[in-house]
């Protein structure tokens, strides 16, 4: 019996220590929690999000709050948003999180038919900087109808 518990207790502990923690965020539209995302792929996944175009002509913000998994106050995380042909639309720096007008979105959609919006974090360290690779991660895929 006391084996059984300990190999149970053994498993519990393994299974904790070998769990993979990613950066997540969060979308919020209109203080309304619209999507949660997390930096794990996924096949196929575009991490959609779906906004009327009919709310986006009323007041109100667009907000992606990105949590990091390990702590990151010498980095400089930035947002881009870019359209479906990857041109850069608009560029934001130094922020933790993004915070937009309804009336910004619906500038930046347009007559396109979706945007996307991703980040990426560099070292303040110029040395550090150069010594890294950058890769994007996209936060989200906005589509209105």
């Amino acid at each position: 019996m006391k084996i059984a518990l300990f190999y149970i207790s053994f498993l519990f502990i393994t299974a904790n220590v070998m769990a993979q923690k990613y950066d997540s965020w969060e979308i919020f539209h209109n203080r309304k929690k619209v999507a949660e995302f997390s930096q794990k792929k996924e096949t196929d996944d575009e991490r959609r999000i779906l906004l009327l175009r009919r709310a986006l002509d009323e007041p109100g913000f667009f907000i992606i709050t990105y949590s990091p998994i390990k702590d990151q106050a010498d980095w400089i995380r930035s947002f881009v948003i870019c359209d479906s042909s990857d041109k850069e639309l608009k560029k934001f720096n130094n922020l933790d999180q993004l915070k937009m007008l309804n009336g910004d979105i619906s500038r930046f959609i347009g007559d396109k038919q979706k945007i996307r919006i991703y980040s990426w974090a560099i070292p303040k360290d110029p040395n550090l900087a150069a010594t890294i690779r950058v890769r994007r991660i996209l936060l989200c895929t906005i589509y209105t109808r």
